[in-house]
Order: structure tokens, then C-alpha cells, then sequence
């Protein structure tokens, strides 16, 4: 989808190009000029870095090519290209009512949601989001086999006071490959643990007994330390579902707008021209 957008927005495009004072022409195919100002709006509309020379070249390359075709089409085939042209018109006709269709979303939306709302939709959707993974408080690191201070790491990482942490993440500065630890923070066990290798351990163990361990293979040392923990098949503390909630208002609010102004768009818009039809 996003060739063929790209394909006819190219057309389009280029259909508008003219010179204005200052700006650069960075192509030509033929008379067809291609600015440089309006090639970074397409390029940013496009999902390209504009900031990349490298991503300009690559869109340029692109852009002479699609241009190129257009025309050679153009000189062999003036029917098929024609063809092109109104299908082209009839993709920026679509184009127009999205964009129409986005402004008036973004006039009308209400993005402010209460900590009322979310917690009403908390409340009353519960089984939507139950777990299928657990969710963990816990400690992980992850250090290469042979560090000189492993012994003393085997003892800091059970946090049994309160200078235990200090001298882990002075630890994990100095030799982690990697590390987590956020105790107000929950994570699901599967991230906290993606590059675990824990394949002869029992995971719902490790979790359900608040297991504390450490092991290693032939390149690293694996330290976890799981402090609380939430059951599969239960909902989430209500502070680690907020921002999926409120995503979920905001959808919902956007999908209302947009059913109340797609027809009424449509209907409005064609009052204001000048419409003949004859059949």
C-alpha cells in the first residue's frame, strides 16, 4: 500500500513542481524539475529522516525513477497513461477525504481523560486484560563469566539492606551486559528475562518462589532476584494498564468523531461546489 501511495503521490507531485525563487532543484527528468523543498515535505510525509543525506539519496534515486516510467509510459502508450492519470485523481480524491477527515478529528477530540475515566474503565474491564504472562518486580543481571568480583555480586543481588542496591548499580556501570531493576515498577517476566537462557529451569517456579538465584553458562552470569509478583490469568495493577486505557478512551472518542463526520463531510463538502451530473 504504501508503494503504490508513494507511486501516485510521486505523480501527483510532480504534476505541481515549479521553480520558485531560491529553492534548489535537486532532479530533473527531462523539464520535469523536482525542488528541493518540496521533496523534503514529501520525504517527511513518507516516513524518510530528512535529516539523512543517504535517505535524500535513496528518495531521489527513487523519485527519478517513478518519473522516468511515468513518461516512458506517456510517449508509448498515451491511453495507459491517461489511465494513470485518473486513477491517480481518484487516489488523491480518497487522500483529500482522509486528510479532511483527520483535521476535523483533531479539532474535535477531547484528549484529556480523568484519572476518573480510567479508573471507571479499569474497573469495568478487568477481564479484558488478564495476563498471559506474569507481571514481576524483580532484579536481573547479567555480567561475562570471569568478573573478579562475582562472589561478592552473589551476595549484593539478594538485597538484604539497604547498601545491597547501591553496590549492584555500581556493579552493573562497571560489567553488565545488561541490567534491570525498578522496584516500583512492574515488567512482564518474559522481557525482564528475553535473553535468559532458561530453558532447564520451570518459569512458573522461578516466578510463584520468588526464586532467587543465579547460574551461568560458557559466556555470562544470570543473577534474578524476583520480588513480588501478579498471576497469569489475573488483571494488571491498574497503575501498569493506565497508559493502554487511556489509549483505548482515546481511540474510542476518535472512532465516535469519526463516524459522526463521515457522512456529514461528504454531504457538506459537495454543497459547497458546483456539482453537475449528466447521465
Amino acid at each position: 500500500m504504501k508503494q503504490a501511495g508513494f507511486v501516485v503521490s510521486l505523480f501527483c507531485f510532480t504534476l505541481l513542481s515549479s521553480c520558485s525563487d531560491g529553492d534548489k532543484v535537486i532532479a530533473q527528468v527531462d523539464d520535469i524539475e523536482l525542488l528541493e523543498s518540496e521533496a523534503l515535505v514529501l520525504m517527511d510525509h513518507l516516513g524518510y529522516d530528512i535529516k539523512s543525506e543517504k535517505a535524500k539519496e535513496q528518495f531521489v534515486e527513487q523519485w527519478v525513477e517513478q518519473e522516468a516510467l511515468r513518461l516512458e509510459l506517456l510517449n508509448k502508450n498515451a491511453s495507459q497513461a491517461k489511465l494513470v492519470e485518473m486513477r491517480a485523481q481518484a487516489f488523491a480524491g480518497e487522500l483529500s477525504k482522509y486528510y479532511l477527515e483527520e483535521d476535523a478529528i483533531t479539532r474535535q477530540v477531547d484528549t484529556v481523560i480523568t484519572e476518573k475515566e480510567l479508573t471507571k474503565y479499569y474497573n469495568e474491564h478487568k477481564n479484558e486484560f488478564e495476563l498471559q504472562d506474569y507481571l514481576v518486580k524483580a532484579l536481573y543481571l547479567k555480567i561475562p563469566v570471569g568478573v573478579p568480583i562475582e562472589k561478592e555480586i552473589s551476595n549484593h543481588y539478594l538485597l538484604k539492606n539497604d547498601k545491597d542496591l547501591s553496590k549492584m548499580n555500581s556493579y552493573a556501570k562497571l560489567y553488565a551486559e545488561n541490567f534491570y531493576f525498578d522496584d516500583e515498577q512492574w515488567i512482564y517476566f518474559n522481557d525482564l528475562t528475553k535473553d535468559v537462557p532458561l530453558k532447564n529451569f520451570n518459569r512458573d517456579n522461578i516466578v510463584l518462589n520468588r526464586t532467587k538465584t543465579y547460574f551461568s553458562d560458557e559466556e555470562f552470569t544470570y543473577f534474578i532476584n524476583i520480588l513480588d509478583y501478579k498471576l497469569k490469568d489475573s488483571a494488571p495493577p491498574f497503575d501498569f494498564l493506565k497508559p493502554q486505557i487511556r489509549e483505548i478512551i482515546l481511540s474510542k472518542r476518535i472512532n465516535k468523531i469519526k463516524e459522526d463526520i463521515e457522512s456529514k463531510l461528504i454531504l457538506n463538502t459537495k454543497k459547497k461546489h458546483d456539482i453537475k451530473i449528466n447521465l
